[in-house]
């Protein structure tokens, strides 16, 4: 099933990855080959989104991204199916790894039910609880109790504390007192799910369902025009978000890995 609005949803998705944020950190600038992006508070995030180029132009083109992001390693993501199928053996022949896909599903279900449960609460994260989140969701994604790496975590600080000031908007599931599951999205008429994690020791419980009902419902009774969540489409959870109503894809991407550094030939400076 589509969503009603679904050509709309297709540009405007495509648009956000394509143009400057600068309230969440984003720059980005148009290139030949398609658009070079980077977060201001992260040196190693070096993103290109190709428009268009010829197998025979592969080389070329990674010599740029090499010297645009001073021999950084580089994320090429590719959101046309059609693209990556031409494109994409040429990358990895030239060096850059293949890596995982990425999908973006808008809801098109029933407005679920919010849950209720005195066993657990939730919260909306604030300044003083950022930290409680940043940790629940490294270690969620990390599938591991094992405390982060500092480095992590003063970069995920950084990020999520810009995101905080402006459109990002965090909840956080308690049990007790422990932090357990927690849910990120980008607030505005079309909503964007970008984090949902629960650590290990909190997971068959239900919370993670709890946050994502929770935070659909809302966006039905404030009168928002989508909802949209991203994820691996070949992990396990996206059969259960399209059990909840996450059917219409609205964009996808292939995401490759450049490392000029393992190619010497490319590299500028």
């Amino acid at each position: 099933m589509r969503h009603r609005d679904h050509d709309r949803l297709r540009a405007e998705v495509r648009s956000w990855y394509r143009t400057s944020m600068p309230e969440l950190g984003y720059q980005a600038v148009q290139r030949r080959f398609g658009s070079y992006r980077r977060h201001a508070e992260n040196p190693d995030s070096g993103l290109i989104i190709v428009d268009a180029m010829t197998p025979d132009e592969v080389p070329q083109f990674l010599a740029d991204a090499a010297s645009y992001f001073e021999n950084g390693a580089v994320n090429i993501w590719l959101d046309d199916k059609d693209l990556d199928a031409a494109l994409g053996p040429a990358l990895v022949a030239a060096g850059a790894l293949k890596d995982t896909a990425n999908t973006h599903l808008a809801h098109v279900g029933l407005r679920p039910e919010r849950f209720q449960s005195s066993a657990v609460t939730i919260e909306a994260v604030t300044a003083d609880t950022l930290m409680d989140y940043l940790l629940v969701k490294l270690k969620g994604f990390a599938n591991s109790e094992d405390a982060p790496a500092a480095d992590d975590v003063e970069k995920e600080l950084a990020v999520r504390q810009r995101e905080l000031a402006s459109i990002g908007r965090f909840l956080i599931t308690r049990v007790g007192d422990e932090p357990a599951a927690i849910l990120g999205y980008y607030d505005g008429s079309d909503r964007l799910i970008f984090n949902l994690a629960t650590r290990t020791p909190f997971r068959m419980r239900g919370l993670a369902r709890h946050l994502l009902c929770r935070v659909i419902a809302e966006s039905y009774d404030q009168g928002g025009r989508s909802i949209i969540i991203n994820t691996d489409p070949d992990d396990t959870p996206i059969q259960w978000y399209r059990r909840l109503g996450f059917t219409d894809e609205v964009y996808w991407r292939r995401n490759y890995r450049f490392e000029p550094a393992r190619n010497p030939t490319l590299m500028r400076g």
